[in-house]
């Protein structure tokens, strides 16, 4: 009942925020001891991009998760979709709501607030025929279940394209005004095939309803634009304007993906401070606008991406910071994984601080394993060809060494 309030009211929910300081955004549990406010000045934030495991999940992701909270020690953390893999052979509901669990009970029993975002992933298992939910009924489902947990801060927010878009203030130490906020968007998982296809986007609706909010915010700042942060799963288009287009065969150079296939490219170090492009961003084909939105509401200083599970580049264009997060999955493709933190500073609230952890860092461990035997799916993709090439060589040496032995035997056996 109260979310159904939201969608219908959600400028209701937002002045209820902002004049009473607490997040009335009907999460489940206690709202009052889930709102987000900085403590000695201080906010710090643990992003988990594509965790993108099954209802058994792998330990090294449990691992993973487990050692970046321990390490972080946030104030919040934000799930930047693909929190489950979402696609794996036979899921149920049952078995969606376990890997679900699995994710979210680290993070409630610490008694950390968290959000989440969805990617293109989350929802596909229970799409299927045997399921038969559409898109929207799989998300509300899965955000169902994260809602159980007292801590979730996520909501389906207004009537708009996708579910989960939403934003949640950010109070002062004094714990009496909303001095920074943050905002969550449903990227949507792929566009549909009369529009080109490819990877979701934001759509019209999702960003008028942002340039609502964000004015109202304003007003209630003082006319001054809050302070924001946005966190989605695909990247803007905008990216690639931070990277240079070079010739193929380019050292360190990537192929483009999405409208940018067919080009190659390497980091542009007057746009990019940090971290490094390792496969072409999967972003949509078409540029709907929503970066040129962020420009003229002035509030948001940086936002957040995953799905690009090996890239982890944070750069600035037009005054905005646009961040891969690398990708927490040990279930899926990508030889580097780790989490990002944010650190806001009450004290100058115009930027952040951002930490890349890398999983072996946290966690001591390395893994050797090509191949992820228990659930049969390729690990570290992108080495997939040279160890077949490896294993391949290693064969013919092995062959080889076996002949000689044989001639070796043959030769002393005739003396």
């Amino acid at each position: 009942m109260v979310q159904k309030i939201l969608k219908k009211f959600g400028s209701l929910a937002l002045i209820c925020i902002l004049l009473f300081g607490t997040v009335c955004t009907g999460a489940a549990g206690s709202t009052e001891d889930a709102k987000l406010q900085f403590h000695n000045g201080k906010f710090k934030i643990l992003v988990l991009a594509d965790v993108q495991d099954t209802n058994t999940p792998q330990k090294e992701t449990t691992a993973l998760v487990n050692a970046a909270i321990d390490r972080a020690q946030p104030d919040f953390i934000v799930l930047l979709g693909d929190n489950t893999a979402g696609w794996w052979k036979g899921v149920d509901k049952a078995e969606t709501q376990a890997a679900i669990d699995a994710v979210a009970k680290p993070i409630d029993e610490r008694g950390i607030p968290f959000a989440l975002v969805f990617g293109n992933h989350d929802h596909e298992g229970l799409c299927d025929e045997a399921n038969g939910m559409t898109e929207e009924e799989a998300k509300e489902f899965i955000l169902a279940r994260f809602r159980t947990y007292k801590n979730c801060l996520a909501v389906e927010g207004e009537e708009l394209t996708g579910v989960g878009n939403y934003n949640l203030p950010i109070l002062n130490s004094a714990g009496d005004k909303a001095v920074f906020n943050l905002w969550f968007m449903d990227s949507n998982p792929y566009a549909p095939e009369e529009e080109g296809g490819g990877y979701g986007y934001v759509h019209e609706d999702q960003t008028a309803w942002y340039q609502r909010t964000s004015d109202a915010l304003k007003a209630e700042n003082g006319g001054e634009p809050l302070p924001s942060l946005l966190f989605q799963h695909i990247i803007v288009p905008e990216a690639y304007e931070m990277f240079n287009t070079v010739k193929f065969g380019t050292k360190g150079a990537v192929r483009g993906n999405s409208s940018f296939h067919d080009k190659w490219f390497t980091v542009n170090p007057e746009y990019v401070y940090e971290g490094e492009l390792n496969e072409g961003p999967c972003s949509p084909n078409t540029n709907h606008g929503q970066f040129e939105s962020w420009l003229a509401q002035g509030d948001i200083i940086g936002a957040f991406f995953g799905h690009d599970h090996v890239n982890d580049f944070a750069g600035v264009y037009k005054g905005i910071h646009l961040v891969a997060c690398p990708a927490a999955t040990f279930y899926s493709y990508g030889n580097h994984r780790g989490v990002r933190t944010i650190t806001l500073d009450e004290a100058d609230l115009t930027k952040f601080d951002s930490e890349l952890l890398s999983f072996d860092e946290l966690t001591g461990l390395k893994v050797y394993n090509l191949y992820k035997k228990n659930h049969g799916y390729i690990e570290y993709k992108n080495n997939f060809l040279p160890a077949f090439f490896g294993g391949l060589a290693g064969i013919a040496v092995l062959t080889a060494g076996g002949i000689c032995l044989k001639k070796y035997l043959k030769k002393r056996k005739n003396k």
